[in-house]
């Protein structure tokens, strides 16, 4: 009767222990950290100016509560930091892309003012007859 007892008191220290024990803090700081230098050198500082200043902000408080002990909010902040970072990473992109397009697009417009020119007045090749 008294293994059996001194399992059960040993169950019931390790279950205690195992429920009262935080959450590792810096895994989640590491990612959010690493999100945002991933957003920065995408461009978010000029293309995602505001989402990237949430990421900042939030963890900054991540790390204060890290910092008083508070696992789960510090864990908590740290993945929407990251959750920030990354969608000021994609917008930066975004923003990117749609640059890139303007520009094609101004590019194929002087193209064709170009052609509508040359089509109301024909260049004739050197040496062509005129007629």
């Amino acid at each position: 009767m008294n293994r059996t007892r001194f399992a059960a008191v040993i169950f019931a220290t390790v279950l205690v222990a195992a429920c009262s024990s935080k959450p590792p803090v810096e895994p989640a700081l590491a990612a959010s950290g690493a999100s945002l230098d991933a957003a920065r050198a995408a461009g978010a500082d000029d293309l995602a100016a505001v989402e990237l200043q949430q990421a900042r902000n939030k963890l900054e408080r991540a790390r204060a509560f890290a910092q008083a002990g508070d696992a789960r909010s510090a864990i908590r902040l740290a993945e929407q930091a990251d959750a920030d970072a990354q969608l000021a990473r994609a917008q930066a992109a975004s923003e990117r892309s749609r640059r890139s397009v303007d520009e094609v697009q101004a590019s194929l417009r002087a193209l064709r003012e170009e052609l509508n020119r040359n089509a109301s007045n024909p260049v004739q090749a050197p040496g062509a007859l005129p007629r």
